[in-house]
């Protein structure tokens, strides 16, 4: 049970300092307009809901199925209302600098989520289930197409990176389990945070 509180705190400490830096790099110039409101609400409800749901992956070993049920559909949502409110040039700046692009989100969850769900399809879930294909949905409507390249490297190199770290203290490949939802949140946040540079 300590060793769970630990993880616990260790991932809030983490959302709180991704917070602090994208306040501090994204949010310099405040000017209290709701555009500015509203973007700091997404911003913590969405990156909140992505570090509980990574949490809840490492701990429990599953998606957390109605939260990211939830989210997806938000996402869906705001990406459909502002391809509808302004057509194909509806680019938005967020926090600063990350480009929020409706059309390219949408083709993104497109490609990510057809992608997964082969994956589950072919491996009869057992290299991948479903919440993982809500996942890769999510992540295409946050990022975009533009940006999976750079997500998939993230995603890929750091899970291969963890999984290596378990061999070596577990000292076993077959029957090793490693939950995936945290470096697909990870290659996320890490293209929030590269776009504010």
């Amino acid at each position: 049970m300590a060793k769970l509180l630990n993880w616990k705190y260790l991932f809030i400490f983490l959302y709180l300092l991704f917070l602090s830096f994208v306040f501090y790099k994204g949010f310099s110039s405040f000017d209290f307009s709701l555009f500015s409101i509203l973007e700091i609400i997404f911003l913590i409800l969405i990156s909140g809901g992505l570090f509980y749901l990574s949490y809840y992956d490492f701990i429990k070993m599953e998606v957390h199925n109605l939260l990211s049920l939830v989210i997806m559909l938000l996402l869906l949502l705001i990406n459909i209302a502002l391809y509808r409110i302004y057509g194909l040039d509806s680019s938005t700046v967020l926090f600063g600098g990350y480009i929020f692009n409706p059309l390219s989100n949408l083709i993104g969850a497109i490609i990510l989520g057809g992608i997964f769900q082969l994956v589950v399809l072919l491996s009869k879930e057992k290299a991948l289930g479903q919440g993982d294909v809500r996942i890769a949905i999510m992540v295409g409507l946050l990022i975009g197409q533009v940006n999976l390249i750079a997500w998939l490297y993230i995603t890929i190199f750091s899970s291969l990176f963890y999984g290596l770290i378990m061999v070596r203290e577990k000292k076993k490949i077959r029957g090793l389990h490693i939950p995936f939802v945290p470096f697909m949140i990870l290659g996320v946040l890490s293209m929030f945070c590269w776009f504010l540079f």
